[in-house]
C-alpha cells in the first residue's frame, strides 16, 4: 500500500513538471498571436501651436482617449500600456472655430505590433477663439479669525491680471481671487497665493485651460479685535433743555459692537454718537443716529442706529 501511495506522488509531481514545461514551451518558445484591447488611452494633440498663433484654441483638450486594439506575439502585447502607447491627432489644418473630425494616428512602442481597431477613429473636437482680458483681483478668505476677532480691509497686489483663454470661458470670468486662510488668526496675515479665476456668482472656474499674467497673487488681511461698548447719545444744543428730561427707554438700542487693533480698541468703554438735532428726533422719541468713531475704529453692525427715548421719570 505504501509503494502504490508514493508511486501516484511521483506521477503527480512528473505530470507536473510536464506541464509546466509545456506552458514555458508555448508561451516562451512558441510566443503565440494574441490581441489585447488598452482602454482608455490620452489623446495628444500636435501643432497646437499653430492654432494659437491662428488665436484659436482647443476646448477640453486633455479629456479625449481612445481604446486600442493591438496585435502581436504574446510577449510584446502583454507589455503595451497606456505609459508606452502614443495616440496622436494632427490640429494643424485647422483654420476655423467650431467642431472639427480629426484623424488619430498611433504609435507603437515595438514594429512587431499591429493596430487590429481604434475607438473611436475619428476624434469629434472643438475650437473657439484664443482671447486675452484683463480682469479685476479680489480676495476672499477661508476659515474665520480666533474670537473675538475680525478680518478687517482685504487687499491684493496686483490689482488686474490679464487672462488669456478659450473666448467662451474667459468671457465668463468676473474677476481672479487669492485665496487666503485667516483659521484662528489674531493679528494681520498675509501671503503669496496662486491666482483662481471666478465666476459671477464667486465660484471656481475650472483654469486647465486659462493663463495667466502671473503665477501668484499677494493678499493681505487685516485682522481687527471686536469689543461690546455703551451708546452715548449727544444732543446737539438746540435739545439741550429738552435732553434734560429724556433718557433711553429700556427696550431702545444701548451696546454696540465695535472693531479695531488691539492698541485702539482695550481702552473704549463707550462710543458717541454723532449729535442728535431736532430733525433726528420724532415725536414718538425715536431718532436715527450715527456714531461718532475715533479714527481706526469701525462699527461692525451697521453705520447708522435707531434710539428710542422716553422722557425721565423725576418722582
Amino acid at each position: 500500500m505504501d509503494k502504490q501511495i508514493k508511486s501516484d506522488s511521483v506521477l503527480k509531481i512528473f505530470s507536473v513538471v510536464i506541464a509546466i514545461c509545456l506552458w514555458f514551451y508555448v508561451v516562451q518558445v512558441q510566443d503565440p498571436e494574441m490581441v489585447r484591447t488598452i482602454k482608455g488611452v490620452p489623446v495628444v494633440f500636435t501643432q497646437s501651436d499653430v492654432l494659437e498663433n491662428r488665436k484659436l484654441v482647443l476646448l477640453n483638450d486633455n479629456q479625449y482617449t481612445v481604446d486600442i486594439k493591438v496585435q502581436g506575439t504574446r510577449q510584446y502585447v502583454m507589455e503595451v500600456d497606456k505609459k508606452n502607447l502614443t495616440i496622436l491627432a494632427d490640429v494643424g489644418n485647422i483654420k476655423s472655430t467650431g467642431t472639427h473630425s480629426v484623424l488619430t494616428s498611433v504609435v507603437l512602442p515595438y514594429a512587431n505590433l499591429e493596430v487590429v481597431n481604434k475607438n473611436p477613429s475619428v476624434l469629434s473636437i472643438t475650437v473657439d477663439d484664443l482671447i486675452s482680458a484683463e480682469k479685476p483681483v479680489e480676495v476672499l478668505t477661508e476659515g474665520a479669525p480666533k474670537d473675538p476677532y475680525i478680518v478687517g480691509n482685504l487687499t491684493a497686489s496686483p490689482k488686474t491680471v490679464t487672462v488669456t483663454g478659450p473666448k467662451s470661458i474667459v468671457d465668463g470670468i468676473r474677476s481672479v481671487a487669492g485665496i487666503l486662510d485667516v483659521s484662528g488668526k489674531t493679528a494681520d496675515t498675509a501671503a503669496a497665493e496662486p491666482p483662481k479665476a471666478l465666476d459671477s456668482n464667486k465660484k471656481e472656474i475650472d483654469s486647465r485651460l486659462l493663463r495667466f499674467s502671473t503665477d501668484e497673487i499677494t493678499v493681505h488681511a487685516e485682522i481687527l479685535k471686536t469689543k461690546t461698548v455703551d451708546v452715548e447719545p449727544v444732543f446737539a444744543a438746540s435739545l439741550a433743555n429738552q435732553a434734560k428730561n429724556l433718557e433711553l427707554d429700556e427696550s431702545s438700542l444701548r451696546e454696540i459692537k465695535i472693531a479695531g487693533t488691539p492698541a485702539l480698541i482695550d481702552g473704549l468703554t463707550a462710543i458717541e454718537t454723532r449729535p442728535i438735532t431736532p430733525d433726528k428726533l420724532s415725536e414718538s422719541g425715536e431718532a436715527t443716529v450715527s456714531l461718532d468713531l475715533p479714527p481706526g475704529i469701525q462699527s461692525v453692525g451697521g453705520t447708522t442706529f435707531t434710539l428710542r427715548f422716553v422722557t425721565k421719570n423725576n418722582d
